[in-house]
């Protein structure tokens, strides 16, 4: 049903269609700057930065790209290069110089789109200089860099002039270059399979990856998640997560496809976010586990009015059942619940919001429409039976089209039958409820014994005294591997190492319980709030070298 409903839209002309719908209806909030768009003015902002690329020669099917925070621009760029098929390169915020010329460089961007800085001012442009110091003595539009050849246009996203830059004031000024009947004709040449995004992967395993998404494949995801979740035009969706990240986008397109509002936060804040459910009457708020850890911990300290508050969901990383539980509870989410996604897949399990509260905080939910799952045992390639855990694979219509320039790559993670090998292991339940189990790389094995992270974590959110926990593997003499837990306390509890593993030698099996339990104030995470697990490897084996485990 959703497919034939997508046939003919792209994500231009499904802007087109709610702005036919309810022009003056809000499309875009932002509480604390006081900025505000109706799907009207989102859509005409957004013609302009689209006449704008076609007055700087930028080509159909030739990428962009955006580095910089959710500001209010992100989203008109987003819609306007949609409108023209410019794929837009979504830049992780926390990259730095080198990142950023790999990813321009194999994207072979012609046009960025930069802001001033993420955590400080003037970041951003410090690093574009460095990697392309001849933007400093370049004429707007006319850049020729030895280290990045394609890129010959670059949009300040505020009013101060740089050397080498458009302001985004002029950038827009030169849509007046091009006519409406031009940008119709654009318009008309876009279709559904041309590319909407590309989205790079975190390259925690190796180099970064870029997942090409065709703009059909948005739509379909889009239109499943609002569906999903029960979301109409009448919501007001609060989306803290980052736009370059998958789970932020879609949960924009989603509401997008049925009109609903979006609360937009430019970067993540616990007070900020209780502020604009407040103060924006937010119905529903997406985010990652160490979002909600840090959002429940503020509602300790200070009171907010979350009674709009209806659903919502949670994803990015394992989610405890008593975490989920707390939001539903404290924050008043009724319908609240997770949802399984990934950077190659969009999102593929979700619950749905009326399905029972121990199915939304206990798994991950059903397959989403038009998606095909299976779990395969990693090593034979065949199909396990139900509630054994394997390999997840998907097929689905919303699954990226492959890397970009990097056809070998792309092999490895869809196989001839156009299954993508997610990594991740998984079970289902006889009613088709998933559960994740854990990543295939992160799979402890201690004397033969295999233990699974995922399973640890979620026991010890049972302490009273522990906030959250993430656990790791580290290379062992004796065992092969042994098991490391990182644990955040709550405010004000203390605790001993000794403490917590009697608590676990009396609930779980032996090979379970932990050998060591270092206590930490944060994890290391990326700008979506995932926890790198790597680096906590990284930083058991230094703190515990020399130590007998």
């Amino acid at each position: 049903m959703i497919i034939q409903e997508t046939d003919r839209l792209t994500v231009g002309s499904l802007l087109a269609k709610k702005v036919h719908i309810a022009p003056n209806s809000r499309a875009l909030l932002y509480c604390k700057q006081q900025v505000e768009y109706t799907y009207g003015e989102l859509n005409n902002i957004s013609c302009s930065v689209a006449q704008g690329l076609l007055a700087l020669d930028v080509v159909h099917g030739s990428p962009a790209a955006i580095w910089a925070t959710n500001l209010p621009e992100w989203l008109l760029i987003q819609f306007g290069c949609a409108k023209v098929g410019v794929p837009l390169v979504a830049i992780n915020s926390n990259y730095r110089a080198y990142e950023l010329e790999y990813v321009l460089k194999q994207s072979i961007t012609t046009t960025l789109f930069i802001a001033d800085g993420a955590s400080q001012p003037g970041e951003y442009l410090t690093a574009i200089y460095e990697i392309c110091p001849e933007l400093k003595t370049a004429r707007p539009g006319c850049l020729q860099s030895e280290r990045l050849p394609a890129l010959r246009n670059v949009v300040f996203l505020g009013q101060e002039q740089h050397p080498g830059m458009f302001t985004w004031q002029e950038f827009l000024e030169k849509s007046k270059n091009t006519s409406d009947k031009e940008l119709a004709v654009r318009e008309n040449a876009v279709t559904g399979e041309d590319i909407f995004v590309i989205q790079y992967t975190s390259g925690t395993t190796g180099t970064p990856k870029g997942a090409m998404f065709t703009q059909r494949s948005y739509i379909i995801n889009a239109l499943a998640t609002a569906e999903c979740q029960g979301l109409t035009s009448q919501d007001i969706s609060c989306i803290p997560l980052p736009f370059f990240h998958a789970y932020g986008c879609i949960a924009v397109m989603a509401a997008v496809a049925v009109g609903a509002s979006i609360a937009a936060i430019e970067r993540f804040n616990a007070q900020e976010l209780l502020r604009t459910i407040q103060s924006c009457q937010a119905t529903a708020v997406c985010g990652t586990p160490t979002m909600f850890v840090a959002t429940l911990e503020e509602m300790k300290n200070h009171t907010y009015n979350l009674s709009s508050l209806r659903g919502g969901n949670m994803a990015g990383a394992p989610c405890s059942s008593q975490l989920v539980k707390t939001v539903v509870e404290k924050m008043g989410a009724r319908e609240f619940g997770i949802l399984y996604g990934s950077t190659e897949a969009i999102i593929s399990i979700m619950n749905r919001w009326d399905d029972s509260l121990e199915h939304r905080i206990t798994t991950l939910g059903q397959a989403m429409p038009e998606v095909e799952l299976k779990i395969i045992n990693p090593q034979t390639g065949m199909t396990v039976a139900t509630g054994i855990d394997g390999e997840l694979c998907i097929k689905s219509p919303s699954q990226m089209k492959g890397y970009y320039n990097m056809p070998e790559t792309t092999g490895q993670a869809l196989d001839g039958e156009g299954w993508l090998h997610s990594g991740d292991l998984a079970c289902a339940t006889a009613e088709g409820y998933y559960h994740i189990t854990g990543r295939i790389k992160d799979l402890i094995i201690r004397g033969g014994e295999n233990v699974y992270p995922a399973e640890i974590e979620e026991f010890l959110y049972t302490h009273p005294k522990i906030k959250d926990a993430q656990v790791v593997g580290i290379p062992c003499e004796y065992y092969g591997e042994e098991v490391v837990a990182f644990i955040r306390l709550q405010v004000d509890q203390t605790a001993t190492p000794l403490e917590i593993k009697r608590y676990c030698r009396e609930r779980i099996a032996i090979h379970k319980v932990p050998a060591q339990f270092l206590f930490v104030d944060q994890y290391p995470q990326t700008a979506s709030g995932k926890v790198q697990k790597f680096r906590l490897k990284e930083m058991a084996m230094q703190m515990l070298k020399g130590k007998k485990l």
